[in-house]
Formats: C-alpha cells, structure tokens, sequence
C-alpha cells in the first residue's frame, strides 16, 4: 500500500479485543485506499484516529467504545434487538449497536466524535456473529435461515450496512483531516466494480431422458395448466430436439462477453456422487474434452458439493479432480450455498483456497455479512482473519426468479439490478453476479439470459469495471499487502 498515506489509529483496548478492532479498522482503511498504522496505549500523539475509553485530550478523530463491549465478544451471545438503535445517514436508516440513542457525530473546532461504535457494530457483521451464535444451538448444517437474520428482522437487506460506517468514518475524515480524503478507484479509474460468475450445476441439462420426463409432465398437467403447458409442449419440443445445443450455448456466453471486454468466473461441479447423474459431469470423458475446450483459458473455481464445505477429505478430492484437468482452482463457491463460516473459511484455508464467493442470501438478494467490496473474515476460535478473502454475493438470478425466494419477473428483476447499480456507484463500491448457464435457455427462463446482457451494459455505461473474481481477488491483495 506505499501508494496510500498512512494513518496513525490509537487503540486504547483490552488485549483480546485489539486484533477485532485492528481487523475491522483494517477492512475500512483498505475500502478508504488509506494505510493503517497501529500504535497501542493511552497516549500518542500523532495518533489521527483514536479508539477507546474517553481519552484525557483530544485526537482529529475519536470513535466511541464502552468497556463492555470487549467483555460482550468473550461470553458469547447474541446482541438484545431492543438496543439496536437507528440513525438517518446519507439517506439510509442505518442500524447501529453497541451505541446509544441520539446523533452519529458530534464536533468540536478540531476534533469529530463518533458517537456509534462503528468498530464493535462492523465486527458483529462482519464475522456474521447473529448466525454464529444461533449455529452453535447445533442446528443442522446447510443454508443459514435467512428469516433469523437482523437483516431480515430490521429490513435493511439490501442496505450495505459496513459499507456506509465506512462512509461514517469518511465523513469526519472529510471534516477534520482532509489530506486524507481518497478517490476511491478500481482499476486506477473505474468508479465501480462487478463481478461476474457462472455456476455449472449441469454442464449438460437436456438429456433425452430430461426432455422426455418434461413432456410426459406438461401431458398429465395439460388440463390444469393449460396455456404453460401448451408453451411448454412447443417450446421443448421445438427448443430441445431441433434448436438446443449445450455446447454452443456456453459458447456464445463466452462470445458475448468478450465481445463486451468483460471476463467472468466459471464453478464447475467436481463431484461424484451427486443424486442426479447429470451433475456428475466431470466424470464424463466428452464432457472433460469440452470443459478444457472452453474453458482452458478461463478463470475455473471449485462449485463444491455440501459436504466439500465441511469435510476437508471430500475438499481436496474434488479439487484434485479439477486439477487432473489442467485447471488450479484457487476460487470456490459451494453448492446450494450450504456454508458455515467458522468451519467452512478454516476448511478452505487449510486446503490453499485463495477467495471464496459464497456469503449470500439464498431466499433474498443484499448483503450478508453487511458489506458489499472483498474482505479477510474473521478466526473467532483464533482471534485472527482468515486468510482467504471473501468476495460477496450479493445477486443470484435463481434468488430473483424462484417462486421459493423473491419470485420476481425479469422487469422487477432488472429494477431491483438499477437499485443496487445504483447503490454500487454511490459508495464507489462493489456488485457481485452469479448467473447459471441453465438462465440463459429462452424457453424455461424467458428474459433473464437477456437481463444479464443488460445488467452489464448499464454496469459499463455507469462507469463500473466489470470483471472476473480473479481479478477482483487480484485487485484487492494489492490493497492489502
């Protein structure tokens, strides 16, 4: 980071608690393109950030912290809902805890108090604490339940809530240290970023067998459904036995998205005992030959089946398998989004994964873990990050279409795409896309191959660099190293 000037941050805190502030003022020096230098004590005084009790004099920027709060991440609980209070900024109703009712700032002719704990706050959503501490009731392991989230509870989704505490923290830098205030760029000059992924859950989904168990079903269904099942009978009929050619589709994404200049990341399926035969593709020797056909040259992840997530054994067998093909994933995303994230980052680090890409929502499109740009989670077992860097999901197309999550069309699904787009360039930020190869297919999902060529574009036009995660992945260590 020679690039960025260095910032000095005072942590005046309690031992355990320092490498939780460091991580989390860490993550935000990095968003701000600043140069954290961390001194410890009561006293410095060319500290330009302080972080503690009430100091005995004044820094340019003070940030509040009650004692307690050390105490709160050691014994382990969740935050009481009733002391989350909220606080209108930049537009937003922004949550904030650890933190008393009343105005964010307060300011004096040369200092400014922030008077929310935008530390302790941005730790608990950044190591998704709320569904640690419910995962540790021994629920069963698969999806986090979106609905016991404190998104869902307060409703801010869709609210990059660690994004804007950045923006808090930029404010007074703003007002008190301006020589600190950062074009915040991507790619030198992009105002932006998206990223573009592929999941392959079937690399070829229209066998005969498929097609045939399709038409029988619109047959049996015709008198209920008769004008779906009409569309349905012709469309196949006329679509899968005369038009569709797996191959060439996945083709021509590729075409297209050259054609625009922007790359994207592929997760191939590696494993080998999937209940439908058809995701077990990599054993398929035609299908091998066409993956390194066209995919030889692509940013290639691990789509890992459930139990790769927490089975370092099942891990490592399937990307050896992916290896055996010439490919060294570095990338990973799991199948289903089945993800525990104490368990799950460890595994992945262990087994030499670079960044992974799977924090999302299943049932609703935002901001998991409250962020929105790449960061390091956090070791709560080892007081440390990870050292795997997390890129966010933030959009799934089967998130937006599914009658069992949003259930949108695509014209509610390309507004809901120009919000985020939106919310991206606002805070110089980050939207990440996952769109599967079985979205494009004009007949079972009428619009939402088309959507994903738009949603680029207005990406492009808006002045967002559009990329892989690789890149992404790239981009970011330069930050932070």
């Amino acid at each position: 980071m020679e690039r960025y000037p260095n910032v000095n941050i005072l942590l005046n805190l309690p031992e355990r608690y320092i490498p939780k502030a460091e991580f989390v003022l860490r993550t935000y020096c990095y968003i701000l393109r600043l140069n954290p230098k961390f001194i410890y004590g009561a006293h410095y005084e060319a500290a330009h950030v302080y972080y503690g009790p009430q100091p005995a004099r004044d820094y340019p920027i003070m940030i509040h912290f009650d004692p307690a709060t050390a105490e709160f991440f050691e014994i382990r609980e969740l935050y009481p809902l009733d002391r989350v209070n909220f606080c209108m900024f930049n537009g937003n109703h922004l949550p904030f805890l650890f933190s008393s009712g009343g105005a964010i700032f307060s300011f004096t002719q040369e200092s400014c108090i922030l008077r929310k704990d935008i530390v302790a706050g941005g730790f608990y959503f950044l190591t998704c604490w709320h569904e640690y501490i419910i995962s540790n009731l021994g629920l069963p392991r698969g999806r986090v339940d979106y609905k016991e989230s404190l998104q869902y509870r307060w409703d801010f989704t869709e609210t990059p809530v660690v994004d804007i505490y950045c923006q808090v923290l930029l404010y007074g830098i703003q007002r008190v240290l301006p020589e600190f205030n950062r074009d915040i760029a991507w790619q030198e000059n992009k105002k932006f970023a998206v990223s573009l992924s592929h999941d392959i859950d079937y690399w070829r989904y229209w066998d005969t067998k498929t097609i045939n168990d399709t038409y029988k079903y619109n047959l049996q269904t015709f008198l209920k459904r008769p004008l779906n099942a009409s569309y349905k009978l012709l469309g196949h009929y006329l679509h899968k036995r005369f038009i569709y050619n797996h191959y060439q589709r996945l083709r021509k994404i590729l075409q297209k998205e050259q054609d625009l200049n922007v790359r994207s990341t592929w997760f191939l399926l590696a494993g080998a005992a999937f209940a439908d035969p058809r995701q077990n593709y990599i054993a398929d020797m035609a299908i091998r030959e066409e993956i390194i056909d066209l995919l030889g040259q692509e940013d290639v992840g691990l789509h890992g089946s459930p139990e790769s997530a927490y089975d370092p054994d099942i891990l490592n067998a399937e990307l050896n398998r992916l290896r055996e093909l010439g490919f060294n994933p570095t990338g990973f995303r799991t199948h289903y989004l089945h993800f525990d994230y104490q368990k799950s980052f460890a595994n992945l680090e262990a087994a030499g994964i670079k960044y992974d890409s799977t924090l999302g929502y299943w049932e609703n499109i935002g901001f998991r873990a409250g962020i929105s740009v790449p960061f390091y989670p956090f070791n709560i077992a080892e007081n440390r990050p990870f050292r795997v860097l997390e890129i966010p999901l933030i959009v799934m197309d089967t998130t937006l279409y599914s009658h069992k999550a949003m259930n949108m069309s695509p014209n509610a699904g390309k507004r809901a795409l120009k919000r985020l787009i939106a919310v991206a360039a606002k805070y110089q930020s980050h939207l990440s896309l996952l769109w599967h190869n079985t979205s494009f297919d004009p007949v079972d999902y009428p619009g939402w191959g088309r959507l994903y060529w738009k949603t680029i574009r207005r990406a492009l036009r808006s002045g967002a660099w559009v990329s892989s995660l690789k890149e992404i992945y790239e981009e970011w260590v330069n930050l932070s190293y």
